[in-house]
């Protein structure tokens, strides 16, 4: 006897209003089954989608403040290059910078392939308060891991 027929046999063998005891019973377990296997899990996908929001909106907010606050204070008399200067400032932060590129307009254009970027953030920010190096092009991508891909571009304020 196959499974099938067995549960006919079962159904078959119950009254009506066991039927319908068992009927509404199903109806139950369905609606609960969608309730906390589709609604619950979708709701927290959405609230934990609104908390990455909010938390990059707030990335974002801080990025624009830096990127307004122009101000720098005069750069510190190192004798060392733009390249020396952005160089020891990204391996003091932990940032491992990939390639570089020198232009010809005293600019230096730096690629680095990982990096948070609360880090990058205060990196850029101690160059521009600390050796007064100048932000003038930044192109950034998300990567897999919550980390950034990141081209940017100084110069030295005043140049």
């Amino acid at each position: 006897m196959t499974l099938l027929q067995t549960a006919r046999d079962f159904w078959a063998q119950r009254t009506s209003r066991e039927r319908l005891m068992l009927q509404g019973l199903a109806i139950v377990l369905g609606a609960l089954l969608f309730w906390y296997g589709v609604l619950t899990p979708l709701n927290t996908a959405r609230a934990w989608a609104r908390d990455e929001r909010l938390a990059a909106a707030a990335d974002l907010a801080a990025v624009k403040t830096l990127a307004r606050a122009g101000t720098t204070r005069a750069a510190q008399p190192d004798g060392r290059g733009l390249a020396g200067v952005v160089d020891t400032a990204a391996a003091a932060s932990g940032i491992t910078i990939e390639r570089r590129r020198e232009e010809g307009d005293g600019r230096l254009t730096v690629w680095i392939t990982a990096v948070q970027p609360r880090i990058l953030m205060q990196w850029i920010d101690g160059l521009r308060t600390t050796h007064g190096v100048s932000v003038v092009g930044l192109t950034a991508d998300k990567a897999d891991d919550r980390s950034l891909t990141v081209e940017v571009s100084f110069e030295r304020a005043g140049s």
